[in-house]
Parts: C-alpha cells; structure tokens; sequence
C-alpha cells in the first residue's frame, strides 16, 4: 500500500511538474499573446474532457468485476471520448478566428483524446494494485512534454509547433507505454479487450457513472470561469499572465491532496471504530491544512516576487497582489479540503455536490463585476469568495455531523446505563 501511494504521489507530481515546465517554456520563448492562447484552449477543453471522462477510472477500480469487463469501460471512454471530440471541434470551428488558432484547437484535442485513453488504462492497472505503472506512464507523458516541447520551440519557436509537440508526447505515451501495458495485464488475467457487451453495455457503464461526471466538471468549470472572463475582458496576454501565476499553489494542491488519499481510508476506519479518534484525527488534519495555507501565503507574500521574476519574468512578477490572493484561495482550499475528506468517509456524495455547486454559483456570480472593476485580482477575489463559501459550508456540515455523534453517544451511554441498572 505505501509503495502503491509513494508511486501515485511521484506520478502526479513529475507529471503537474512537467506541465507547468511546457507553460514556462512557452511564456520565455513565445510572447504572452500566444502563450495565452494555449491557455485559453487548456481551459476550454479541461471541463469537456472531464464531463466525457465521467470519473470512469474510479468505477474501474471500485466496481464488481463480474458487472462490467474492462472491454466495456474501455469502448464507453472511446465512445465519450469522440462526443468530447465532436463538441470541441464545433466550439472551435465557432470561436477560432484563423486556421491557425483551429490547429492549435485540434492539436489540444488530440492530447486530450490521448490522455483520455491513458487514464482508462490507469485505471486498469490501479485496480491490480500496480499504481508503478501507471505512476511511469504519467511521468513518460509529464517528462516528454517538457522535453519535446522544448525542443520544438528551440528548432522551431512557434505556437503551433509546441502544441504539436505536446500532442505528439501524450500520443506516444499512449501507443509506446500505455497500450502495451494494458494488453499485458489483461492477458495475465486471461482477459480481453475484443469480449465486450457491446454497445449496450457501454452506454450502461456511462449511465452509471455520469453522477461522478457531473459533479466532477463542477469542479472544472469553477476553476476555469475566471479564465474564460479574462479571456474574454482582458485578452490573452492577460490570461497567460494569470495561469501562469496558478500554477504556482501547485505544490501545496499536491501535498494537500496526497494527505488527504492517505487519511481517507483511516478516517472510514475511525468512524466505524471510535468517533474520538475521528474527531482527534479531523482535527489535526484540519490544523495542518490551515498551517500549510499559512506557509503559503507567507511564502507568496516575503518571496513571491523573486521566485516569480526567476522562473517567469519580471513583467509577469509585478502581479505579485494576483499571486497573493490566489494563494489566499488555494488556503482557504487546503482547509475544508480534509473536512471533504471526511465527508467522503461518511459517504455524503450529494452533499459534497451540492457544496460545490454553492461554490460555483458564487464565483459565476461575482467573477464577472470583479473582473470589470479589478482586473487579475477581481479573478482571484472570486476564487477566494468561492473558496470561502465552501470552506464555510463544510465546517457548518460537519459541526453538524459532531453533534449528532455526540448526541449518539449519550444516547448510547443512557441505554447502558438504564440495561446495568435494571440487571442489578
């Protein structure tokens, strides 16, 4: 198990490392301009792909092997794959202003597609506990993105041929190491990827899990509202300026998460054992998510221009006020998300969904006055807003849920006392 965590945490984090590498390449070598322009596509097709992903990967691994062959799962990620294709082409062919913004569209695409089909196979190889392999198939992917687009720039410095080199990265991946490995599995476990239930089958996976779709493009379009508006208000030199700036709260995103993998299943353990060591564990996850915010900021606020003049440019180092309030936001995050935690321990999906929804709604509502009246920190207000309206209603849940422990117990503790009582 701790192998298995030690490889997801090094996969995901070469591979957001390397990603925010290709971004730092594209704003040193190519002006704001077109760097935002990539920006700007990553954020249009982010929540697409998201909603067409449906969180398959997570139904791989938790669902009954004898319901669904991963044959299925895979033709429902080729089929919601195309759909997602399908639709970004038309909202490409809708906003492109050129040929070559809709190259850059399809060269998106494709890296998503690819992605895409990577991730149902990760998921394949989580289910068999070989989170090594796919841990090394996002660091392949994350490693030769940077390079390949770094060399693309170096021998050609165009937008067009650093996109096409991303794209070239997550397709090799796909077919060199991906692919490979999926048929191997399968064919320890006697399995096949032609034995499938069909089309019927297929539809039955999405169906099942469009539930974890939904609530997961939320999320998505929560963090990429403000990018849309300052697309749209502000350009795209401006929004190269912003997405460069978060990716920055990255690392502490990363840690945050990684402990928060870690605590769940102890959480559950906790809740089914003793709620005192659940509420002592909440507590000091909670404490720790609010001195990593505190870090954070500090960090941003005493070293934040030196560190963002030395990796991007002086130019973007005078939004220092951005940085800070995104790191604010990323704070607020780092918080509530381990009373998500909890709440995910206790199974409270659609609570957490409608959480969510609360948070977007704030930002859709208030990103758009802000933006006009603030500029890069009227988007940053609004992820903070949203952030707060979050953390706010998960802390009122889970007081609530506290409560009713407590009063379980007593309860509990009175019917003891009152059975003893009558036995003496």
């Amino acid at each position: 198990m701790r192998a298995n965590i030690s490889w997801a945490f090094a996969g995901n984090s070469v591979y957001a490392g390397c990603q925010w590498m290709v971004f730092v390449l594209l704003v040193r070598w190519l002006d704001l301009g077109r760097a935002g322009q990539f920006a700007y596509w990553i954020a249009v097709t982010g929540p697409i792909f998201v909603l067409a992903n449906v969180r398959l990967r997570n139904l791989v691994v938790t669902a009954d092997e004898s319901t669904f062959d991963f044959s299925d799962y895979l033709n429902a990620r080729l089929l919601t794959t195309a759909v997602a294709i399908g639709v970004v082409v038309l909202i490409g062919a809708w906003l492109s202003t050129d040929r070559h913004a809709l190259a850059i569209v399809a060269l998106v695409t494709t890296a998503r597609a690819c992605d895409a089909i990577s991730e149902i196979c990760h998921g394949l190889f989580q289910r068999e506990l070989d989170m090594r392999t796919a841990g090394l198939g996002l660091m392949i992917n994350g490693i030769l993105s940077a390079a390949l687009v770094g060399a693309g720039l170096w021998m050609w410095p165009s937008l067009t041929g650093a996109v096409a080199m991303y794209a070239a990265a997550s397709m090799v991946t796909l077919i060199g190491w991906d692919l490979p490995h999926m048929r191997k599995t399968l064919k320890i476990r006697g399995a096949s990827i032609i034995r499938s239930g069909g089309l019927r089958a297929a539809v039955s996976v999405i169906w099942r899990a469009l539930p974890l779709g939904l609530s997961a493009v939320v999320g998505s379009v929560q963090i990429n509202l403000p990018r849309y508006t300052i697309a749209v208000y502000l350009g795209p030199a401006a929004l190269a300026v912003f997405s460069a700036l978060a990716y920055i709260p990255t690392l502490g995103n990363l840690i945050a998460n990684a402990i928060a993998q870690a605590a769940l299943p102890v959480l559950a353990r906790d809740l089914r054992i003793s709620r005192v060591a659940y509420v002592t564990r909440l507590r000091t996850l909670v404490r720790s998510g609010v001195a990593l915010g505190a870090v954070s900021v500090l960090t941003a606020a005493l070293m934040g221009r030196a560190l963002v003049t030395l990796i991007y440019s002086p130019e973007i180092a005078d939004h220092l006020d951005v940085l800070i309030c995104l790191m604010i936001a990323s704070a607020l995050s780092y918080s509530f998300l381990f009373l998500g935690t909890a709440l995910t321990a206790r199974l409270r999906f659609s609570t957490q969904c409608f959480i969510s929804l609360a948070g977007l709604l704030t930002v859709g509502s208030s990103v758009l006055p802000l933006v006009s009246r603030y500029g890069l920190r009227g988007a940053a207000y609004a992820l903070c807003a949203g952030a707060l309206v979050e953390g706010s209603a998960y802390a009122v849940v889970t007081l609530h849920h506290l409560k009713a422990d407590a009063r379980l117990r007593s309860n509990t503790a009175g019917l003891m006392d009152e059975c003893t009582g009558e036995a003496a």
